[in-house]
Order: C-alpha cells, then structure tokens, then sequence
C-alpha cells in the first residue's frame, strides 16, 4: 500500500530514477525545499550517480531499481526516457509508491493505460510534471484570462523556434534516444516538445475535440531528422481554436541558460490580448509578459521567468500534495490522457498527407 497523504510529520521523501540531462533541473529543486528530502537516486550509470553524490551524501545511489523500491519513498519520480515511462513507472506503482513522472506520460496509448490502471489498483497518486503550466508568467496569464478584464477568450496562436546555438551542452545520450524515437513517428519537436504547448492549451481551455497536423522533417545527419518544420491546429470542445507553428533555424542564437527554444504564447480576447515572450529562452529582450487594451501596452517586468521557474513552483506543488493542502494533481493521469489522444491525433492527421494543388 502506498503512504498515506496527507504526510504532515516529517519531510517528504522522494526517490529520483534517470539522472540524465532533465535531472539538472528536476535535483535542485529538490535539494533547495526545506519540506523535501531526496533518500534515493537511480541510474544504470556509473558517472551520473558520482555527478551528484557531493550534493546527495546521504542518500541511496543505485543502479538497481529493485533496491529503490524496496527503500522508505514516498514519491518515486521518474525521469527516464519516455520509451521506458511505462515499464518503470508500472513497477513504481505496483510496489506502492506515488508516482511523479515526466511528459509525455507514455508513447501510446496501450502504454499510457497500462500506467492509469496501475495507480487505480495501487492506490497511489499518479502526477504528470508538467513545468509550463507552473511557469509565472503563464500562470499571470492565466488569471488575466479568467479575470474576465480582457473579455471572452477568441483565439490562441503558439510559436516555437528551436535552434542549434545558445543554451547549455545537451549530453549525448539525450540525443540519442530522442533522434532514436523520430524514427517511428514520434519526433523530439512535436511529439515530444509541442506536448508543452497542448498541456498548456488543456490547462487553459480544457479538452481538444478536434485536431489537424502538418509535420516536416529536416535532415540532421544520414538516418536521423528533426520534426520541423510543423504546424498543429485545433478546436477546444467550447470553440476556440488554436494553432501552433514550431521552426527551425539552426543559426541563430538564444540566450538560454536551458535549452535553446524560443517561444510566445498568446491568447486574443474580444477587448484585447496577452502575451508570454518567453519560456524555455530569453530570445529577445522583451518583458515575459504583456497586456494589450484599448490602446494601451501593460507590460510586467518582475515576474520570476528563469527557464527553471516552473520547476521550482512545480515542487511546491508536489510538497502541497503530498501536504494534502491541495487535492488535485496537475497534471492527473486523466488530463495527462487527454493530451496524449490530442497529440496522437495531430500525428495521425499528418501521415494522411496534405493536398498538393496543381498550379501555373
């Protein structure tokens, strides 16, 4: 049986499997929260083990998953690569440990399911890390929209531009098993990024009922591509429609201290609009977010907007989850679910080919 929450006594204790690249933003959060305590970490490799023992001296550093499960956690979070979201995170549950782990929640469907009746037989919380829909200047937007003071919500446009330069080193194996997973489908700009850009479409207007997608490829190396250029477009089930153009331009320069990914979002309201400039990167100098209305630009320049902030409030959400001063996991496994269907369905949309017109 998983711990009983509301824990209330003693620090939360939390068990970190895959120490890849994510783990530079999942750990600090972690070891900074002084209602948090990391008792365990997971990797089948040597070196990422060793990277963070300094910082984790008293802590459980194992490559076996066995021994992690059989620890005292009370939350396992789950940070390898997604092809494994399923295998690992069913073990996690059917030992009878909460489960936090990271979008997307699964590659399929199947896989996705096996993990929901996993947590329904278990007993256990089952959260998607979602960091977008913690970031400050979209959680300000958020409550701009609801506000009502921009009036009703008409439109949402969602741009990204991924580029080569800028950012941290990206360590190799990411890559690997990212490029690795392109091969089928499943490719690391739409299938695996713009899941960002549909959670925070859910999260704002709740579930897609209908959607289309256009997806390119760009030859990186022989045998391996990136998913852009791509469009998706959809319809929530109240109307309002969305699109989102994702962009490669390899030479140009982010400031990023994260990945190197520029993105706006931007809802349009029948009496104005906001919009976020930046998430993963500062790419122009701009504040993070602006108010257009009646003529006039508000602009807000000290919302904290780092590219780790959302991970830091999305801590603190699992520590008042865990507290049991909120009960509802963001993101559940059910809107987790929503998300997969609707990034599946863009997918599908894709392969059914565009039109080629026949002109002069």
């Amino acid at each position: 049986m998983p711990i009983p929450l509301p824990i209330e006594d003693r620090p939360i204790r939390v068990a970190v499997v895959g120490l890849g690249q994510i783990a530079e933003l999942m750990l600090p959060p972690y070891l900074a929260h002084p209602e948090v305590e990391v008792v365990a970490v997971c990797d089948r490799e040597a070196s990422r083990l060793e990277r963070w023992a300094p910082e984790l001296p008293g802590a459980l550093r194992t490559k076996d998953l066995d021994e992690v499960l059989a620890a005292e956690v009370d939350v396992v979070d789950v940070l390898v690569p997604t092809p494994l979201h399923a295998d690992v995170g069913e073990r996690v549950l059917d030992a009878g440990h909460h489960l936090q782990i990271q979008k997307p929640i699964a590659r399929s469907l199947d896989d996705c399911d096996r993990l929901l009746a996993a947590a329904e037989r278990s007993g256990a919380r089952l959260r998607v890390l979602e960091d977008y829909v913690f970031f400050p200047p979209l959680v300000r937007l958020q409550e701009i929209v609801r506000s009502g003071e921009l009036g009703e919500p008409v439109g949402m446009h969602l741009k990204v531009v991924n580029t080569g330069l800028g950012g941290w080193d990206v360590l190799p194996t990411a890559w690997e098993w990212q490029l690795e997973q392109t091969k089928d489908g499943r490719g690391m700009l739409v299938f695996d990024h713009a899941w960002h850009q549909l959670a925070l479409a859910v999260w704002l207007f709740g579930p897609v009922r209908t959607i289309l997608g256009w997806v390119g490829e760009t030859e990186l190396a022989p045998g391996y591509t990136l998913d852009a250029p791509a469009t998706l477009a959809w319809e929530h089930e109240g109307g309002l429609r969305v699109t989102l153009d994702i962009t490669l331009a390899v030479d140009t320069f982010w400031k990023s201290d994260f990945y190197s990914c520029d993105e706006r979002v931007e809802v349009t309201c029948r009496r104005g609009s906001v919009r976020c400039n930046r998430i993963s990167a500062a790419g122009k100098q701009e504040p993070s977010l602006e108010v257009y209305r009646d003529g006039e630009v508000r602009s807000f320049h000290t919302i904290p907007d780092g590219g780790d902030a959302g991970f830091h409030a999305s801590t603190q959400h699992l520590v008042d989850l865990c507290r049991g001063r909120t009960a509802d996991a963001v993101l559940d496994g059910a809107t987790a679910r929503q998300v997969l269907v609707a990034l599946l369905g863009a997918l599908d949309s894709s392969q059914q080919g565009a039109v080629r017109l026949d002109l002069p």
